[in-house]
């Protein structure tokens, strides 16, 4: 089969569970094709223009990102964006939706529309569509997306390779975990694979969070809001791993310190996007302290109660003196002790987390490097630039540029 026709294909299999349109695009971003009648294909159009899908496909585009875009807006509306490519340039773009990923009220749609200058007809037109706009949970969509990507590219993912619209009000579906029911079969299984993993601190977990994701679409709930919808499966997820992080070796306080925190981000989040890069920021730090507490072993109880006292207070500005009385030694021999124990100096272990924590602020948040050197009280950015790239062999901004999630 030609790329038409496979598309006519998927577009045919996606109709038995969803009324979920499917347009093509040229790279200029005229549309080619739609599977809906040409008057209500220009009404979606211009619904599309009004969205600002355009300037999200554009950053995507030329980012040289290959993998979906999943787009969501300020609405509540979800898009998936596949690229076709011929070589190295672009060749068409296939747009899916849009969808609902919870019961969005009609007054919060009429408020956000409120903010924009449109006519009576096209308010009327907007709102007649809203009706038709179906509501799928995140992991369908999620789902959608690598068939989508398959039926285009030829090339297999997993959803764990899809990327998100970045919004300029960013810090920062979400992958989700839900426990066993009758309505339910298989999630309980995949969740134990996953806590599993996490509680050995394997590398792997993504897979297992990924199959995770494809059976749930988190807790069976109805809020009529898709953002909070995601914040709160975010939330379970965050639950589990500090719970299972216990189990693997991190101290309770550390995990419970942990939870504060990544609790606090989730809340912030602006979007669905926002709230995946949380969650796998959050996952990919419990995996990293549960592998730095099962090579430990080595160490005595108050060095390990030391490097749980640091990782507590890593946004502080710690001191040989404060740690030392802090563990009931002099500086000397607590200084000697800890570095006998963990093979570094006590100044070199507490550059070496602050760093490992500012990866993933600049790998998931968008804060500035000035901010993030004051989040970690480096004392001035030129210190923390130079710590950072002495550690890593980058700058911080080039760190971001290769490993920003957003």
């Amino acid at each position: 089969m030609n790329l038409q026709e496979r598309l006519d294909f998927f577009q045919q299999l996606i109709q038995c569970s969803h009324n979920l349109p499917l347009h093509s695009y040229e790279p200029e971003l005229i549309l080619t094709n739609s599977d809906i009648p040409p008057e209500a294909a220009s009404r979606d159009d211009a619904t599309f223009i009004l969205l600002s899908l355009g300037d999200s496909i554009r950053s995507h585009i030329e980012k040289g990102i290959r993998e979906p875009l999943f787009v969501d807006d300020h609405l509540g509306l979800i898009w998936i964006v596949v690229f076709e490519y011929e070589k190295n340039l672009p060749r068409g773009i296939h747009t899916l939706g849009p969808a609902y990923s919870g019961r969005n009220s009609y007054q919060n749609m009429k408020k956000e529309l409120d903010k924009h200058d449109l006519s009576v007809s096209s308010r009327i037109k907007v709102f007649k569509m809203f009706e038709h706009i179906p509501i799928i949970p995140t992991s369908q969509l999620f789902q959608y997306a690598v068939m989508l990507h398959y039926c285009v590219t030829g090339r297999r993912i997993t959803t764990n390779d899809l990327h998100f619209a970045e919004k300029s009000t960013q810090k920062q579906s979400s992958s989700e975990i839900h426990l066993i029911t009758e309505e339910h079969r298989g999630i309980w299984l995949a969740e134990q694979e996953f806590m599993n993993m996490l509680r050995e601190g394997n590398p792997n977990y993504l897979d297992a969070l990924a199959r995770c994701s494809s059976l749930s679409d988190g807790p069976r709930f109805d809020v009529g809001d898709s953002l909070r919808r995601a914040k709160s499966t975010s939330i379970v997820l965050l639950t589990l791993c500090s719970r299972t992080a216990i189990e693997g070796g991190v101290t309770p306080s550390v995990a419970y310190t942990l939870n504060d925190y990544y609790m606090q981000m989730i809340e912030d989040c602006k979007n669905i996007a926002e709230a995946s890069t949380a969650c796998h920021i959050l996952v990919e730090d419990y995996v990293q302290r549960i592998q730095q507490e099962k090579s430990k072993n080595a160490v005595s109880g108050q060095i390990q109660n030391i490097c749980n006292y640091i990782a507590i207070h890593i946004k502080e500005k710690l001191t040989i003196t404060q740690l030392a009385k802090q563990a009931g030694y002099t500086e000397y021999y607590f200084s000697h002790k800890f570095k006998n124990e963990t093979g570094c100096s006590v100044a070199d272990y507490i550059k070496r987390e602050k760093i490992q924590q500012a990866k993933l602020l600049l790998s998931g948040t968008k804060m500035s490097i000035q901010e993030i050197s004051d989040e970690l009280s480096f004392g001035s950015r030129s210190y923390f630039s130079s710590s950072f790239q002495k550690e890593t062999g980058l700058s911080p901004s080039e760190y971001r540029e290769q490993n920003m999630k957003l």
